[in-house]
């Protein structure tokens, strides 16, 4: 499976997606507080606070991007391994996609992806290396909400072609996914009403996003997804 602009374009846009899913969104100020020490109120009532906020939400990011990129660089290499089955994969790939997809529809729920299993790390003094190692915990974990989503990212990554590309595919996801959250740590003060409004869809956009996964599930079945990806973007990145 090739990586293309379209297949970049939409892990970037599965990592906005799990940043603005019901489990993951409604928390932020929460971990924002968790890795600072400081609360909701008085980070919004202080502007000043905005860089020491960004710079703990980085290395919260910087912690499951790591984390993100070794579990796709692992699933890249078993798909190499697994390569003289490769169509094969894609197909398992493709069924996989429509059970994350109806997963994260809500509409039937799988137990094994609506678990929480995240690792705790207890709390102490705000500190840089240990907002990292939150994020570290993060991304070692599945949650409700992020679990189909991020399977998705790897069953794709384990069907793409070489070691970069599925590291390549999960750094996009981590993009997606933590780019938003540094720029409500640095603009924490300013953003309050705009994620009240966002709040009232989170649903929404999680049932979207799994209906997404389903169809590009049912692409990958019947071996229309690269002809879809090279007729939108015909310069694809190299096999």
């Amino acid at each position: 499976m090739a990586l293309t602009y379209l297949g970049l374009l939409a892990t970037f846009g599965a990592g906005i997606l799990s940043f603005l899913s019901p489990c993951v969104f409604p928390l932020v100020p929460g971990y924002l507080s968790y890795l600072t020490g400081i609360s909701l109120q008085e980070a919004q009532s202080t502007s000043t606070l905005g860089r020491r906020i960004g710079v703990h939400a980085l290395c919260f990011v910087l912690g499951f991007a790591l984390i993100f990129v070794v579990l796709g660089a692992a699933a890249s290499l078993l798909g190499s391994a697994l390569h003289p089955y490769q169509q094969a994969l894609a197909r398992i790939a493709g069924l996989l996609l429509v059970l994350f997809g109806v997963a994260l529809t809500g509409l039937v729920p799988v137990p094994w992806l609506s678990g929480d299993h995240r690792l705790p790390v207890k709390s102490g003094a705000p500190a840089w290396w240990r907002s990292g190692l939150v994020g570290l915990a993060f991304g070692a974990g599945w949650s409700a909400c992020t679990g189909p989503i991020l399977g998705s990212i790897l069953v794709l990554a384990a069907a793409s072609a070489t070691l970069m590309q599925g590291v390549i595919f999960l750094l996009a996801y981590a993009l997606g996914l933590g780019v938003p959250f540094v720029l409500i740590g640095l603009l924490v003060d300013r953003t309050g009403t705009l994620m009240r409004r966002i709040r009232r869809y989170t649903g929404l956009l999680s049932f979207i996003g799994g209906v997404v996964l389903i169809l590009m599930g049912m692409l990958i079945l019947t071996g229309r997804l690269d002809q879809l990806a090279n007729l939108l973007f015909p310069f694809s990145f190299s096999h």
